[in-house]
């Protein structure tokens, strides 16, 4: 009976090829211009941006000056003026709802503020730091970060004016990534993670990251919850299409779904309307294409329901087991299994506490299990097959 329960289950395995309907990673038109990684981006309310960076895969060092707007609502490209002077590594934040950018690989101290209502750039007060770069600059209330070394500096737009602020405790290097969340700024360097906290000019030592990735990610935030995708791990040559969210209150990180696409170093990500979006970079290949992160459909470990949920073994390599307490006797349940593409491989209900499922012949890789009552989701969980 076991052995033809198995036997029924991979059959639905195998017919079960239809679209899900919450895509977690969807394509999106590529970014205008060439492929290219270093490349410098940040959002407006409605507004995305991407531009500069280099290519440098044959040997000579090709710097690019272009900047262009990103429009969600049509998933549309538009090339603007082009920046002051070609720089790849720039630093860029935002104000008064335009993007300032500046530092980098051509550029010491200067800086430019976008005015996307008239498309011109206009150069700013010098930064206090001496050449900041390859990293991501942060916004809050209106305030622009750059952080170089050990020193942050604070851009005031109402007095054009830089200031520094409370001495990091550490020393950031290149190739480092943040976000904002509730009023504070959060910096990845390595596999730390720090805090800090404008109105009382202090910082704060978070949770370690615990992902592959220990430099050149990038970093948005979305619902109170930060996001961290892609990177190189250790060496340049290595990189990684793991992405992880972190969560302020409970002080933890949390892996989610990988990024489907090429996986890379140096890319540029921001959020829009409780979206994430993804671009550009190298795997020694410069790239262009440009990605939607839906972090509703997406988030992994959703609590609607208390329940005591075990899948094991994790990774799982043929038999996978469900052990299931708390349903309170509301059997029959629904359990899915959807690949990363957003296509429900199985669909089948759950009647026991414990039911094992024949995977021998699904191929490798993350998928998500799903377990349902009705439209009522009261469970993810993310799946290694190896």
């Amino acid at each position: 009976m076991a052995k033809a329960m198995r036997t029924i289950i991979l059959v639905s395995l195998l017919l079960l090829q239809f679209p899900f309907q919450a895509q977690f990673w969807i394509q999106k038109a590529s970014v205008g211009g060439v492929g290219r990684h270093r490349a410098t981006g940040c959002a407006t309310s409605h507004r995305g941006y991407i531009g500069l960076g280099h290519i440098n895969g044959t040997g000579q060092d090709i710097t690019f000056k272009d900047w262009w707007e990103y429009d969600p609502a049509a998933d549309t490209w538009t090339q603007k003026a082009d920046f002051p002077i070609a720089t790849h590594g720039a630093v860029a934040f935002i104000a008064d709802n335009c993007p300032v950018v500046g530092g980098g690989s051509a550029l010491s101290t200067q800086f430019y503020k976008f005015n996307t209502a008239d498309n011109t750039w206009a150069q700013i007060a010098n930064c206090i730091l001496p050449n900041p770069g390859d990293s991501q600059g942060f916004t809050v209330n209106n305030r622009g970060f750059v952080y170089q070394a050990n020193q942050l500096a604070k851009y005031n737009p109402n007095t054009d004016s830089w200031s520094l602020c409370a001495t990091p405790p550490a020393t950031f290097g290149s190739w480092t990534c943040s976000f904002v969340i509730e009023g504070s700024g959060y910096i990845k360097y390595g596999n730390q993670l720090l805090e800090y906290k404008p109105l009382h000019d202090q910082w704060i030592q978070r949770a370690s990251f615990p992902g592959n990735s220990t430099g050149g990610s990038s970093g948005f935030a979305i619902q109170q919850r930060g996001y961290v995708s892609s990177g190189y791990v250790g060496a340049l040559a290595i990189v990684t299409e793991q992405v992880w969210s972190f969560h302020p209150a409970t002080n933890t990180w949390r892996r989610e779904i990988d990024f489907p696409g090429t996986s890379r170093r140096f890319p540029v990500a921001w959020a829009i309307h409780d979206r994430g979006y993804f671009g550009t970079g190298t795997n020694g290949v410069n790239l262009n294409d440009f990605w939607q992160f839906n972090p509703i459909d997406n988030t992994i470990g959703i609590d609607e329901i208390t329940m005591d949920l075990k899948v094991y073994p994790n990774p799982f390599s043929n038999e996978l087991t469900i052990n299931l307490n708390g349903s309170q006797g509301s059997y029959p349940l629904n359990v899915s299994l959807v690949q990363l593409n957003g296509k429900m491989i199985l669909n089948t209900s759950l009647h026991s506490d414990h039911q094992t499922f024949d995977f021998a012949q699904l191929p490798a890789g993350p998928y998500l299990l799903q377990i349902s009552k009705g439209h009522q989701l009261l469970k993810q969980q993310m799946l290694f097959k190896q």
